[in-house]
């Protein structure tokens, strides 16, 4: 069973918003925001809360084999074309990626730097 802190603290790492959560889970934003708080997370929402820490954790390894790679490229903003994923969560993937293999972390752009 995850705790309340251990929710937030993964939910954080992966720069997702209590928002996003509560969207994906199609649940109210203050349950998620209980379920950090107080309560115990439902057995279905841990595990894909522990699926969306493989897939993050996979996608951080991804981008830290690509050591040929000058510059990770990151969103500034929200898109459509991120794969369903806030721009935060990709933001925090290429900072876990860039300390693993040392790459520089541009916004898309912003490759000209």
């Amino acid at each position: 069973m995850i705790t309340s802190a251990e929710m937030k603290c993964l939910r954080e790492s992966m720069g997702l918003s209590t928002k996003w959560l509560a969207i994906h889970w199609d649940v109210a934003e203050s349950s998620v925001k209980r379920w950090e708080h107080t309560r115990l997370l439902p057995a279905g929402l841990e595990m894909d809360l522990c699926a969306l820490k493989k897939r993050f954790d996979a996608e951080v390894d991804r981008l830290a084999s690509q050591s040929g790679e000058s510059a990770l490229l990151v969103p500034r903003v929200e898109i459509e074309s991120t794969q369903g994923m806030p721009a935060s969560w990709h933001r925090a993937i290429a900072q876990r990626a860039s300390e693993i293999n040392g790459a520089r972390i541009l916004f898309v752009g912003d490759e000209q730097l």
